[in-house]
């Protein structure tokens, strides 16, 4: 015969746990997953490295090289190449915003 359970009522359920497209997009390879939105129709396409909307036209980061939508564009005040959210330094200390590029942001300090 089987031995009985030593821990009883103490231990813990074991139950399954499903592990979804969102489970797996923050896991291990977390950064692959991110880059690829899949829509219904079965269509890939690219992922907007800041939002994750599916990319609307061919902006690149000129910083990381990562692709942006349209909403996520930000244009160096500097220099006027393209910055990401991440590359882009938000300078708040005019008046008016101005958008610069971390090779424009080291200059302007």
């Amino acid at each position: 015969p089987k031995r009985g359970c030593p821990f009883a009522d103490a231990a813990p359920l074991q139950l399954k746990v499903r592990v979804g497209q969102r489970e797996v997009s923050r896991g291990v390879c977390a950064e692959r997953y991110s880059q690829e939105v899949f829509d219904p129709s079965g269509i890939v396409s690219i992922a907007c490295s800041s939002c994750v909307r599916a990319v609307d036209g061919k902006a690149v980061c000129s910083q990381c090289e990562r692709a942006l939508c349209g909403r996520c564009v930000r244009t160096c005040w500097g220099c006027g190449c393209v910055a990401c959210t991440l590359c882009g330094l938000v300078d708040c200390s005019d008046m008016y915003e101005k958008v610069l590029c971390t090779s424009c942001a080291m200059f302007e300090t």
